[in-house]
C-alpha cells in the first residue's frame, strides 16, 4: 500500500469517527441538563477554528477526504453551543444576529467573496484559536478540579483525529499552517484527556 492510499484510509477513519465525536458530550449535557466543567469560550473558539478549516479547505479546492469531518464537527459544535447557551440561560433573541453574521462570514470565505489575503489571514488564526480554545478548557478543569460533564470519550476521539490529520495533511496537501494547527491541537487534546482522567479519579477518591 502506497503512502497516498494509506493517507486516504486514515482520512476515512477520521471522517467516520467525526460522525459521533461530539455526541457523547452533547448527550452528557442534555442528560444532566448541566454544563458543569464545560467552558463556553472554549467551545466557541473551537467552532470558529473548525469553521475556518472547513471553509478555507473548500475555498482552496483541497481533496474532500482531507477535511470532510469539519462539516460534521461544525454542526455538532453548533448544537453543543446552543445547548450550553440554553442551560446557562443566555440563549435569547439578541443572539440570532450573531449566528447570522457567523453564517455570512464563513459562506464568504468558502466562496471566496473576500480577497485572497483574507484567506491567508484567517488560516493563520486557526492555530492561536485552537491553542486558546484548549487552554480555556484546561484552565477551567484546573481551577474546578472536577471534570463535571466533560466527556472523556469526546476528547480521546478528537486526539486521535488531530494526530491522524497531521499525517494526512502532510501527504495530501503539504500545507504547513494546517499541519502546525493539527500538531498543537493533538498535543493539547491529549493533555485535556489526561486531565479529565486524573480529576475524575480524584473526585471519585474524595467521594469514597
Amino acid at each position: 500500500m502506497d503512502i497516498v492510499t494509506f493517507s486516504h484510509y486514515l482520512s476515512y477513519s477520521v471522517i467516520l469517527s467525526s460522525l459521533f465525536v461530539k455526541v457523547p458530550q452533547i448527550i452528557s449535557v442534555l442528560s444532566a441538563k448541566s454544563t458543569k466543567g464545560l467552558s463556553l469560550s472554549s467551545v466557541l473558539l473551537e467552532e470558529v477554528g473548525y469553521s475556518i478549516m472547513l471553509t478555507y479547505s473548500f475555498a482552496m479546492g483541497y481533496p474532500l477526504a482531507s477535511y470532510f469531518e469539519y462539516t460534521v464537527l461544525v454542526l455538532q459544535d453548533l448544537i453543543l453551543i446552543v445547548a450550553i447557551l440554553h442551560f446557562d440561560g443566555i440563549l435569547k433573541m439578541k443572539t440570532i444576529p450573531v449566528f447570522l453574521l457567523y453564517f455570512f462570514v464563513y459562506t464568504g470565505i468558502a466562496f471566496r467573496w473576500f480577497p485572497d489575503i483574507i484567506l491567508t489571514a484567517v488560516i493563520s488564526l486557526v492555530t492561536p484559536l485552537s491553542f486558546t480554545s484548549k487552554l480555556a478548557q484546561m484552565k477551567l478543569l484546573y481551577s474546578s478540579k472536577n471534570p463535571g460533564q466533560v466527556s472523556l470519550m469526546t476528547w480521546c476521539i478528537v486526539t486521535y483525529g488531530a494526530t491522524a490529520r497531521i499525517l494526512t495533511s502532510f501527504f495530501l496537501t503539504g500545507d504547513i499552517g494546517v499541519i502546525l494547527n493539527f500538531t498543537v491541537a493533538a498535543s493539547m487534546n491529549m493533555t485535556i484527556s489526561c486531565m479529565v482522567i486524573y480529576y475524575r479519579q480524584l473526585t471519585r477518591d474524595k467521594s469514597e
